[in-house]
């Protein structure tokens, strides 16, 4: 079962394992049959197969949950939505074929910077018309730094009404993140992140 829905608001800011714990208490309410994994600590089959940074909002969040038992996607719908928390809504639900997996292909994000400048029009330029594009990433477990070329992950960025628009490559190598295009833009992470929604996913 495939579960498409949006976030925003102050539950934007909940981590991606709380994300999973809101929604296995959401199951658990609803009485909806999810399968559990199997031996001594067993835990609800449920995923995001692609984590949402803390502080982003979405329009095209996906989750993906394994059931017990085939429940009609609209009535999974309706039981669940009503045990949703505010700031999560659910917008679709449809069921999965046996063998299919939803990889991430593609990743829109839109942000707001504010009053448009010159400076930021010049600063979009030099990102697109440079080859490569090396930021530090910095592993969170280890706290060791390694040069990562964000350009090719980088498909499109331009200006649109609501500010900032690109559109990452997602893959089996990995993608950018939009923190590291919005410091290529000359912006902070923890200064745009909470004005940053991701628009749209396209899944393989």
């Amino acid at each position: 079962m495939a579960l498409t829905f949006r976030i925003d608001g102050d539950v934007r800011f909940i981590s991606h394992h709380d994300t999973l714990r809101v929604f296995r208490r959401a199951f658990a309410r609803a009485e909806l049959p999810i399968r559990f994994t199997e031996g001594f600590n067993p835990h609800p089959k449920l995923s995001l197969p692609l984590p949402r940074p803390v502080g982003l909002a979405s329009e095209a969040e996906v989750l993906v949950a394994e059931m017990e038992e085939a429940i009609p996607p609209n009535e999974v719908l309706e039981r669940l939505s009503r045990q949703m928390p505010g700031g999560i809504e659910l917008a679709a639900c449809r069921a999965l074929g046996a063998k299919e997996r939803l990889s991430p292909v593609t990743a829109t994000y839109r942000f707001s910077p504010g009053e448009p400048t010159s400076e930021l029009g010049e600063r979009m330029t030099q990102v697109l018309a440079t080859e490569t594009w090396i930021v530090d990433r910095v592993d969170r477990q280890s706290g060791r730094r390694r040069p990562i070329d964000v350009k090719p992950f980088l498909i499109r960025l331009e200006l649109c009404s609501e500010g900032v628009e690109f559109t990452l490559r997602v893959g089996d190598d990995g993608s950018a993140r939009p923190a590291e295009i919005a410091a290529a833009l000359g912006f902070h992470a923890d200064a745009v992140y909470h004005r940053m929604t991701r628009v749209e996913v396209r899944w393989r």
